[in-house]
């Protein structure tokens, strides 16, 4: 597991040709193009200058203004930026001019990918990048492959059971190498055993909350491979990777210790110091005692927190 897309991709590419070296990858090779999600959000989607000739647009919505149907992936053949136009491939040889601001763009009703060559041959581990509730395959989900003949791709699914691919089926172009995994990818699944990759001085990814992701999705064994423990140390004492107040950022606001909540009446002053005239609890009054039933709430709570870091 690694926290990082570059770090995963460099982790499966070094995996695979050790295996390959083993012989434990057999048999003839499909050369396939997956779809690589290029992640915009809705404003970048509508701008046309995001768009490159080759990336792939899929459509959730029917559009019949353009012609295309609720499923169906469509090619970038240029761009004209000036017009916030987008040149499609119409599928018959032909294309169409498609404006991502008014059309589908704004609205989430379309998914932008680059496209790239992958590899697949018998003894190969994928997963699978998108749902298809027709072949019964689900996103993030896993599977083997067991041969390729003249372009045909057979899988085994985590629940046993074999799916073939043809060349040109759109299932086929949304999967990757799954000998490692991102942190994001793999949050809410559990494994017997994992190895956690972990850059000791990445600025951004490298925090106590990612690690705590990484270790804990193993049931019995988990081993971390870094670059320099004691960096790795520091910066994970250091960064939390919780999420700040603005206030807090700019130093408006001060950061209590670690469970003690900022005192009320500096945060909602004016409201509080009226409260305080007519007795309520103010900035400096003593704290008011848990009742019994929130004392049992909170033992309940920390039997159930976990691995404390």
């Amino acid at each position: 597991m690694a926290p990082s897309h570059e770090l995963r991709l460099r982790i499966n590419g070094h995996i695979r040709e050790e295996l390959a070296r083993e012989g434990r990858l057999q048999g003839p090779a499909a050369e396939v193009e997956r779809l690589v999600s290029k992640g915009y959000t809705q404003a970048e989607q509508a701008l046309a200058d995001n768009y490159a000739k080759g990336d792939v647009v899929a459509f959730y919505r029917s559009y019949k203004r353009i012609g295309v149907g609720k499923g169906d992936e469509r090619r970038v053949v240029c761009v004209d930026g000036k017009r916030g136009a987008v040149l499609l491939d119409d599928g018959k040889g032909g294309s169409v001019a498609w404006r991502p601001a008014q059309v589908g763009g704004r609205s989430g009703g379309t998914e932008v990918y680059r496209s790239e060559g992958i590899e697949l041959r018998a003894g190969d581990r994928v997963r699978w990048t998108r749902n298809d509730a027709g072949l019964g395959v689900v996103n993030s989900r896993t599977a083997e492959v067991l041969g390729v003949t003249n372009g045909r791709v057979a899988f085994r699914l985590e629940d046993g059971r074999r799916l073939d691919l043809r060349p040109g089926d759109p299932q086929l172009r949304h999967l990757d190498h799954a000998w490692a995994s991102t942190v994001h990818a793999f949050q809410g699944r559990t494994v017997d055993n994992v190895i956690a990759a972990i850059e000791a001085r990445h600025p951004h990814l490298t925090t106590q909350k990612s690690f705590y992701v990484e270790i804990s999705r193993a049931r019995d064994r988990a081993e971390l491979v870094t670059d320099d423990a004691a960096e790795l140390r520091a910066q994970l004492q250091a960064i939390t990777g919780e999420r700040i107040a603005a206030l807090e950022g700019i130093g408006e606001m001060p950061r209590e210790a670690a469970g003690q909540p900022v005192a009320a009446g500096r945060t909602h002053g004016k409201a509080l110091e009226k409260d305080s005239e007519r007795g309520a609890v103010g900035d400096r009054a003593s704290p008011v005692a848990p009742t019994p039933e929130q004392e049992q709430g909170t033992r309940e709570r920390s039997r159930d927190a976990g691995l404390d870091l």
